[in-house]
């Protein structure tokens, strides 16, 4: 059932349709933690309320619920649920977008979509404006990596919960910098990032990304930064396009979008392979 949740979100999110606002507001999980706020206060209280105990409502919820009908309701609710902790748009569809506005010679249009969808502002195609638009992306997409490797090892309630303590920390700010939750997130990301980084590999230059990560495999590292340089090793391109061409600009963002659809392939593959065995 996880499985085929997965191919429903991900497909149902390369839809170019009217999601409801609550499924495509970027700020929709900070908005479920400030309403568990107006009633508890600001404060640890919020996250064991609002972040750990609905997780494991559920994870019982899918263990208890069996047989035809309750496989059913599990699909429509995980299907909601999934939707809305990795968003109804797809990032895919986004760059697909900004590739044909790039492609059609409309630089004030690419501009205008990166500023909408990923809060990139600049010139496009200056070497910083493409490595501001580069991390935005693997960013993004990192997030929904995440949320698919522990739907797909532990069920709904972990996806929720990666996700949750995520926009936790960043709606706590730094009061919680050296809180317990952030190492939570850290040991969660772990996994998921080094995986991401594995795909990389087996999808692009699979010598440079492993001369590139050796020692720091262990590493708890999961900055943006760090991804972007191990992308861009993969694509054999260490050293992004320094001309400030837009058109130089578009072909190392279509070749990035190339290696992470092979990278989803890549783990939609490990997932059927994971749940036949387990």
């Amino acid at each position: 059932m996880k499985f085929l949740v997965l191919i429903l979100v991900l497909g149902l999110r390369r839809l170019d349709t009217s999601w409801p606002y609550w499924l495509v507001s970027p700020q929709r999980h900070q908005g479920w933690l400030q309403q568990w706020s107006n009633r508890l206060g600001q404060g640890r209280r919020v996250w064991w309320l609002a972040v750990l105990l609905p997780a494991l409502l559920i994870y019982l919820l899918t263990c208890w619920l069996d047989g035809f009908w309750g496989q059913l309701l599990v699909l429509a609710v995980g299907m909601a649920l999934m939707l809305w902790l990795v968003g109804g748009q797809s990032e895919f569809r986004h760059v697909d977008e900004l590739l044909v506005r790039g492609r059609m010679n409309d630089p004030e249009g690419f501009a205008a979509l990166a500023t909408d969808e990923f809060d990139v502002t600049g010139t496009p195609g200056e070497p910083a404006y493409q490595s501001a638009l580069t991390e935005k992306i693997l960013a993004r997409e990192q997030q929904l990596f995440i949320a698919i490797f522990w739907l797909v090892v532990l069920g709904f309630g972990a996806a929720f919960l990666v996700v949750l303590n995520r926009a936790w920390l960043a709606w706590a700010g730094e009061e919680q910098a050296n809180s317990w939750q952030v190492r939570l997130d850290g040991w969660l990301c772990w996994p998921a990032n080094k995986l991401l980084v594995l795909s990389m590999a087996l999808a692009g230059d699979f010598t440079a990304v492993m001369e590139k990560m050796r020692g720091q495999w262990l590493r708890l590292d999961h900055s943006g930064q760090g991804l972007q340089e191990v992308a861009n090793v993969a694509l054999e391109d260490a050293q992004v396009q320094q001309g400030g061409s837009l058109s130089a600009a578009l072909d190392h963002l279509e070749s990035l979008q190339g290696l992470l659809l092979r990278c989803v392939a890549i783990w939609l593959i490990l997932s059927a392979l994971w749940i036949i065995v387990i």
